[in-house]
């Protein structure tokens, strides 16, 4: 089951639609785990699921998949990894909270967690949607030990659009470019769904 949202009805109630047979993600084996990254850096989230061969024996049922999303047009997104000064906050940066301002009013907000679900565990990098923007008018870090920072400038420059943000507890943040990877020789590419 893959399911997309598409936004809520007039009296707010939410609907999904089950989009997995459409974009290929039905492939049947008995998957133990799910986890979500950029695997190719490319600004969106990819799925690698773990699977389970059971009493089969077949080894190539137990390879784990990796969905690559090559889905819709490409939009402008922002990358941030934490990494916690390892005494008032956790080296992990598990807990901090980053919200991201756009200039326009709208904000929006990711929690670096621990433990995603049975036999799995996200990324910590957080990312964030910015559409049609090219940039971000603040960044801020509420780190878990109580700390807050905010960036609204790395260095001289405005906070760019496709872009990794790596921001050191007390000790600033860096902008760099992503490499990315265009192909995967284990994954296979979702199809758009109509």
């Amino acid at each position: 089951m893959l399911l997309r949202n598409e936004g809520s009805d007039a009296a707010g109630v939410p609907h999904f639609y089950d989009v997995a047979m459409a974009t290929g993600a039905d492939d049947i084996k008995d998957a133990r785990g799910m986890a979500t990254a950029d695997f190719d850096n490319d600004g969106d989230l990819d799925i690698v699921t773990n699977n389970n061969p059971g009493d089969s024996g077949q080894a190539e049922k137990a390879r784990a998949t990796l969905l690559r999303n090559n889905v819709g047009t490409v939009r402008n997104w922002l990358a941030v990894e934490l990494r916690g000064d390892g005494k008032r906050s956790n080296r992990d940066a598990v807990g901090a909270l980053v919200t991201i301002e756009t200039g326009t009013g709208q904000k929006q907000v990711r929690l670096v967690g621990a433990g995603s679900g049975f036999a799995s565990q996200h990324s910590a990098r957080l990312y964030f949607g910015l559409g049609e923007r090219e940039q971000v008018s603040a960044l801020v870090v509420r780190w878990p030990g109580g700390r807050v920072e905010r960036f609204e400038k790395i260095g001289e420059q405005p906070i760019g659009a496709r872009r990794l943000v790596r921001v050191v507890e007390g000790e600033g943040a860096e902008s760099l470019g992503l490499p990315t990877r265009q192909s995967s020789p284990a994954g296979r590419q979702l199809a758009a769904a109509r």
